[in-house]
């Protein structure tokens, strides 16, 4: 059977996310029913308006043709839609037509991973007694065991096993040692459902915008730590900067702002992370007391 026009008109809406963007101006040139479900005309529309809700470029989302990404190799990653709290994962391919570069996009559905509460946890536990694929329960756990049930960034026990192995061989590195402010007041006064809601915030915010290749941590209860394997000094500073930024656009409309104090540090050693993740949270107490106006 041959694959004509009339068939693939009819088999691609029926697809997950497929989308056609010119590369170099972010134009959406095709996009399908999966992304765009409700047939409004979003072709014509930068991608970051369309698909993010967003006023300029995502800071997270890599632009193929700068980087030295060969053509039609595949570029895998993850992406937090805070609008439908949904996680997806997308796969992009960069092709050259007439001289002119298009990124050709598949995006699935992961799911919920920033709003899971100790119910559904408690709820996920009961099913994999229930299930019968032991590949998937393998799965499950493997995930579980090396991620922050609340807020779906990686745990202590992910940081500790990446301090001892992952990040051995970097040739410098920056680290940002993150701490929510009154996070003990907000749950005595709005509950702890409040205060997740804060933690949530701040996962967020480091994990859309710390850029390809960094490790997001959530290593004590209101504690994050960032690391950035083989940047400059300069690259972790507008990293912080970009978290800050997004960790405004995502207080807006919220009942109690997202304050968090921030201590960064840098090395061109990547060989002792321990000093630097130390260093680093030297310098976010001394932030701390400078917020709280204690000297």
């Amino acid at each position: 059977m041959e694959l004509n026009e009339k068939l693939w008109e009819a088999f691609l809406p029926c697809i997950e996310g497929l989308y056609i963007i010119e590369e170099k101006t972010k134009v959406i040139c095709y996009a399908n029913a999966f992304i765009n479900p409700l047939q409004e005309s979003i072709v014509g529309r930068y991608c970051y308006q369309a698909m993010a809700g967003r006023e300029g470029p995502c800071d997270f989302c890599p632009c193929l043709h700068e980087a030295a990404w060969q053509q039609g190799e595949v570029y895998v990653w993850d992406f937090y839609d805070r609008r439908s709290k949904q996680w997806y994962k997308i796969k992009n391919r960069l092709v050259d037509i007439d001289g002119c570069l298009y990124r050709l996009g598949n995006v699935n559905l992961v799911g919920d991973m920033m709003e899971l509460g100790r119910d559904a946890i408690r709820e996920m536990a009961a099913m994999q007694h229930l299930a019968c694929d032991r590949d998937k329960i393998g799965k499950i756990l493997e995930f579980e065991s090396s991620h922050d049930k609340l807020t779906g960034v990686y745990n202590r026990n992910q940081y500790i096993a990446d301090l001892e192995g992952a990040f051995q061989d970097v040739e410098c590195a920056g680290i940002l040692f993150f701490d929510l402010n009154n996070l003990k007041e907000v749950n005595d006064s709005y509950f702890h459902s409040e205060g997740d809601r804060l933690l949530c915030r701040l996962a967020e915010a480091i994990f859309t915008s710390a850029g390809r290749g960094r490790r997001c941590y959530r290593i004590g209860g209101d504690e994050f730590i960032l690391i950035a394997p083989n940047c400059t000094k300069e690259e972790l500073e507008r990293c912080r900067k970009r978290i800050l930024n997004t960790l405004k656009e995502l207080d807006k409309g919220e009942l109690i702002p997202c304050s968090v104090a921030v201590g960064s540090a840098w090395s061109p050693s990547g060989r002792d992370l321990g000093s630097l993740v130390t260093e680093a949270d030297r310098r976010m107490y001394e932030n701390k007391k400078v917020m709280k106006g204690v000297k």
